[in-house]
């Protein structure tokens, strides 16, 4: 009697509202996801977690949990230009999880492996003594809204430091060494990471003095920013080479003709213009897009864990050499690199320990990608390889792109 008067009730509600005979079914499907989202749970109450591994060499791997409530996970480990996919069965054992499935899978190293509860929001995955994943919750949503602010944020300060002097001496002289403290709490204890965030810090120190006393004027340090720059794609060439597989060979090759093709090194200036931006007129832009195409394939087929923040940090120097002030590209690469590897130290000790949550997310990974994106990169750098020497050795050019036939590309 009472479930019939609830029901009249709500059909009374319907009719006087406008459109009313829309919302008793409305009503009756809210209540159905509303009773179905209560049956349908999840460890913890959250479908999606995900860990990150990185070797003292940077490689990164990437585990993503998909837990379903038929007690059953789908599990993908992004790993070099690997991407393998695996179902396991979960239970639980107090308050861990042990998996349990195919030990000749693709991802055999999670058969009966236990992910231990090592906090309110957070487990831990010993593949090894040395091996330990953290594995946390991940919100598809909010990385996505984090990746849009981190490429403002970068975008913004490397636009501060340019127009604003004390901005480059606070953040690159001041603050690397003032938080110390702070980033031994980061939870990055490989020697790469270290290695990374003071090398670019190093740089960012060397072209804040080139724009502010007077180095542009030696010839010395004209060439010492061609050669960090070479230097950092052969690096990163021989670290592809290493790995013996096709699409890492093809990049590494595209890599070194990105090399070669660097290009009118000595025209590098100092803007007597404020704000006193570090020029290198004779970099240009189908150069900076081959250099960016090979970049990300790089990152992208050797750490799936940090690709598409690596997309950003290509991205926003890019777009502000291209729209905002032309020949600024390299001063803002080494800047922006600077504030990305300061922000994720700082960053990461918070997010890791206070909030307890992933904010690294895939992106999308196949055979098909992974040689795609090689197969562009190594066609972007042959291309302007061969306009490039075409120009040097017989002075031909297309006249709308420049391929180093002109050293002012500022307009």
């Amino acid at each position: 009697m009472m479930l019939n008067d609830s029901s009249s009730m709500r059909t009374a509600v319907a009719a006087k509202i406008p459109h009313g005979r829309w919302l008793v079914p409305l009503l009756a499907l809210l209540s159905l996801l509303l009773v179905g989202n209560a049956a349908a749970q999840v460890p913890y109450d959250h479908e999606r977690w995900i860990g990150t591994w990185e070797e003292e060499s940077g490689k990164g791997e990437i585990y993503d949990f998909r837990f379903s409530a038929d007690g059953t996970v789908a599990v993908e480990r992004s790993t070099g230009i690997q991407l393998a996919k695996q179902q396991f069965r979960y239970r639980t054992e107090g308050s861990d999880l042990v998996l349990s499935g195919d030990p000749n899978g693709l991802i055999p190293e999670l058969h009966s492996i236990r992910l231990v509860k090592a906090g309110e929001h957070r487990f831990h995955l010993s593949l090894s003594e040395k091996q330990v994943i953290n594995v946390r919750r991940s919100f598809t949503v909010l990385s996505w809204l984090h990746a849009a602010f981190l490429f403002g944020f970068v975008f913004a300060l490397n636009e501060l430091c340019r127009r604003w002097k004390p901005a480059p001496y606070v953040l690159y002289f001041v603050l690397p060494f003032a938080l110390i403290p702070l980033f031994l709490h980061s939870g990055f204890d490989s020697a790469f990471r270290w290695v990374k965030l003071y090398s670019a810090i190093v740089g960012c120190i060397f072209f804040t003095l080139v724009r502010f006393h007077g180095l542009a004027r030696f010839g010395w340090a004209r060439i010492t920013v061609a050669v960090i720059l070479a230097v950092n794609i052969f690096e990163a060439c021989t670290q592809d080479f290493s790995n013996h597989q096709l699409p890492n060979t093809l990049n590494a090759i595209a890599g070194l003709l990105n090399i070669v093709t660097i290009s009118r090194w000595a025209g590098i200036k100092r803007d007597e213009e404020p704000p006193h931006d570090m020029l290198w007129p004779g970099m240009t832009t189908a150069w900076i897009l081959a250099y960016d195409i090979w970049n990300i394939t790089f990152v992208y087929l050797n750490f799936p864990n940090t690709a598409l923040f690596t997309l950003i940090i290509l991205t926003a120097p890019t777009l502000a050499a291209l729209f905002i002030k032309k020949g600024t590209w390299m001063q803002g690469r080494a800047y922006v690199l600077g504030i990305y590897m300061l922000y994720i130290f700082s960053l990461k000790a918070f997010v890791d320990n206070t909030l307890n949550i992933s904010i690294t997310l895939p992106l999308p990974r196949s055979d098909a990608i992974v040689m795609g994106m090689a197969i562009a990169s190594l066609a972007a750098n042959v291309l302007y390889a061969v306009l490039h020497f075409r120009w040097r050795f017989t002075g031909k050019a297309p006249a709308s792109l420049q391929v180093g036939q002109s050293e002012s590309v500022i307009g």
